[in-house]
Formats: C-alpha cells, sequence, structure tokens
C-alpha cells in the first residue's frame, strides 16, 4: 500500500496525470498506453513495454538531433559547440534515462539550437567572418537533424492521451518509478523541444539554399511533417 501511495504521488507531482500539457501533446496511445477501456486493458499495455517503446523513440530522436547539431556546428567552424552536443548526447548512452539527464540533455539542445540560429543569421548578414563552411558535414548535419525532427514529430498529437492513462494499471504492471517520471517530463518538454528544433532546422535549410550546399529531402520532408 505504501508503494502504491508513493508512485501515485511521484505521477501526480511529475504531472502525468494532467489532461492538458500543452497545444501540441504527446500522443501516447500509439505506444500502447492509455488505450484501454478498462484498468485490465491499460495494464496489459503497459506491460507490453509501451513505455520503454516511448522512451527508445524520445532517446533515439535525441541522439539523431544532437549528431546533427554537431555537424552543423563543426561545419560552421563551431568546434565548442559541436563538443557540446556531443558531450550531450554521451548523457542518452544506456539504460533508462533519468530526469536530471534529460534536462540536461534539453537545455544542451536549447543551447545549441540558439547558437546556430543566431550563427546563420550572422553569416547570412554577413556580420560574421567569412571562414569556408564545410558543405558535406552540412549537408550530414541537415539529414541527421531532419531524422530527429521526423522522430519528435512522430511522437506528437493534436490532444489527449496522458489522462487517459490510469494510475493503478501502471502500478498493477509494476511501472518503474523512473520511467513513469521520465515519461511525464516527455510529455511536457517534447512539444516545445520540437518547436525550437523545427525553427533550427527551417533556419539551417535556408542557409544551405543559399550558399550552394545539398539539402537532403528528408530534412525538407520533416519540416513538413512538424507542421
Amino acid at each position: 500500500m505504501k508503494k502504491r501511495i508513493l508512485l501515485l504521488s511521484l505521477l501526480a507531482s511529475g504531472g502525468l496525470l494532467v489532461s492538458g500539457v500543452s497545444n501540441a501533446q504527446l500522443n501516447l496511445k500509439q505506444f500502447g498506453i492509455g488505450g484501454g477501456n478498462s484498468s485490465a486493458d491499460a495494464g496489459a499495455t503497459a506491460s507490453s513495454g509501451g513505455m520503454s517503446q516511448l522512451l527508445q523513440t524520445y532517446v533515439g530522436a535525441n541522439q539523431q538531433v544532437l549528431s546533427g547539431q554537431s555537424s552543423l556546428a563543426s561545419a560552421m567552424g563551431l568546434s565548442s559547440a559541436a563538443g557540446q552536443a556531443q558531450q550531450a548526447a554521451g548523457l542518452l548512452g544506456g539504460g533508462t534515462p533519468s530526469v536530471s539527464q534529460l534536462t540536461q540533455v534539453g537545455s544542451a539542445q536549447q543551447s545549441l539550437a540558439q547558437t546556430l540560429t543566431q550563427t546563420f543569421a550572422n553569416r547570412a548578414s554577413g556580420a560574421a567572418p567569412a571562414t569556408p563552411v564545410n558543405k558535406q558535414a552540412f549537408t550530414d548535419g541537415l539529414a541527421s537533424l531532419g531524422k530527429g525532427v521526423s522522430q519528435y514529430s512522430s511522437l506528437q498529437s493534436g490532444l489527449g492521451g496522458i489522462g487517459q492513462m490510469n494510475p493503478t494499471s501502471l502500478l498493477q504492471a509494476g511501472m518503474n518509478p523512473q520511467t513513469a517520471q521520465a515519461a511525464s517530463y516527455i510529455a511536457q518538454s517534447a512539444p516545445g523541444q520540437l518547436q525550437s528544433l523545427m525553427s533550427t532546422l527551417s533556419s539551417a535549410v535556408q542557409f544551405a539554399s543559399s550558399h550552394g550546399i545539398s539539402v537532403p529531402s528528408i530534412a525538407t520532408a520533416a519540416l513538413g511533417s512538424g507542421q
């Protein structure tokens, strides 16, 4: 009973039980979570690995994004930013990431997005030194960032999903509190992260187009998938 009370408290405090996190909310049904008509159904889907798949998809998307940001930074001569991206990617190396690790990754992504977007703008205006851009590295970065944005987009839905999750069924399925907290963080943060990454990708595509750099189709397709 004490364990049940503790987990219910964790879920509630983490925001997992709210019905509206943002305008673009996580679609948990596609991962087999929250779609059952009863507690037993929901518990069965949760125990089938729906949460694990959710986390794996999110981690994979972030790894692609950070790889893309690292390549774009390197292409622009931003060695420090490239190293920051690689360091953040190292936090997602194994096991279920903690909320602290996810927060660090999210913070690094946001910082990198701002740095890259500002650098593109400076170069376009001629305010930055006209050092050569590594076009192949830039194209590779666009491809990886585009793939990551597409994966982020696949996690999104209009409304609902989270509010339909039954905490009792998660307890019955033996849900790990760390997994539940990580899912709560994703639900609250992913929509905002996607918007930031879409802005960075758009700026990068515009920069590439105006500087004779090849733009992979996955990058342009990702811009459409996030709208």
